[in-house]
């Protein structure tokens, strides 16, 4: 009985190791780090916008001011409306802080485990998108609409008592990172990931309505512009072209020779 057991430990321990490392350990480890790496350089960076308040605050108020112009100041309303269902907007402030981070960690491992020839395409392309962010934010802070006096947007995050619990005012926080909003960004990405490698039709549509859910979320709590939201969609569009680019060209298959033909 006891050497059954130990078999059928041993072969739950064998498929789990195929699953999650199966090209083996050592690269499971490398892409850990590779990605490690990657979140590692953003929190660096982010300290690049510290003493920079006054351009961030003026940054803020030119992008407020070109919604007037384009006819898309609509942050004031959808959060006015939001905070009247109080239920809705606490459910919208919890996603904020709890689901962004291991919403993306869970795709990232989904496509490593269960997609892992398409891993190289998403990792490269998660990569680029952060590079790209990273470069914005230490080119362009901008404070967000509620940072912003005269935007008559709130802090809700704040009032529901969860500033601090997001690292607001942790030593690596940015909170003028803005433009653009890589929350919606991430969850464009995860929308488009499903949509093309995930098997059910309705698990293929719910990263798309994941994506308007965060959407909504950064403009109703106050922490993004809705052109923040553009700028993010642009870098996952900027990031796919790099990340396509820099793929390695599939080798030729083979074509099949009859031995008429090789005789010939």
């Amino acid at each position: 009985m006891n050497a059954r057991l130990r078999h059928s430990v041993g072969r739950l321990l064998s498929d789990a190791r195929s699953t999650l490392a199966p090209n083996g350990g050592w690269d499971a480890l490398r892409q850990v780090l590779i990605m490690a790496a990657c979140y590692a350089a953003y929190d660096v960076s982010r300290a690049l916008a510290q003493g920079r308040e006054a351009v961030a605050l003026a940054n803020g108020t030119f992008f407020m001011n070109l919604e007037k112009a384009l006819g898309i100041w609509w942050e004031p309303w959808i959060q006015g409306r939001i905070s009247a269902c109080e239920p809705l907007m606490t459910i919208l402030v919890w996603i904020y802080q709890y689901a962004h981070l291991p919403f993306i960690i869970g795709a990232m491992l989904w496509v490593f485990t269960q997609r892992r020839s398409r891993w190289r395409l998403y990792r490269d392309w998660f990569l680029a998108m952060n590079f790209i962010a990273v470069i914005v934010f230490a080119l362009l802070p901008t404070a967000p609409p509620r940072m912003i006096f005269t935007s008559g947007v709130a802090d809700i995050n704040f009032l529901h008592g969860v500033r601090e619990q997001i690292l607001e005012n942790g030593m690596m926080a940015n909170p003028f990172a803005a433009m653009p909003s890589l929350h919606f960004g991430y969850a464009l990405f995860i929308g488009i990931m499903l949509f093309a490698l995930a098997d059910g039709r309705w698990t293929r549509w719910l990263g798309f309505l994941y994506s308007f859910v965060v959407l909504v979320t950064i403009v109703a709590t106050g922490n993004h512009f809705i052109i923040d939201a553009v700028a993010g969609a642009l870098v996952v569009l900027a990031a796919w072209i790099f990340a396509m680019n820099v793929q390695p060209a599939e080798a030729p298959q083979p074509s099949a020779v009859t031995v008429r033909e090789r005789d010939g």
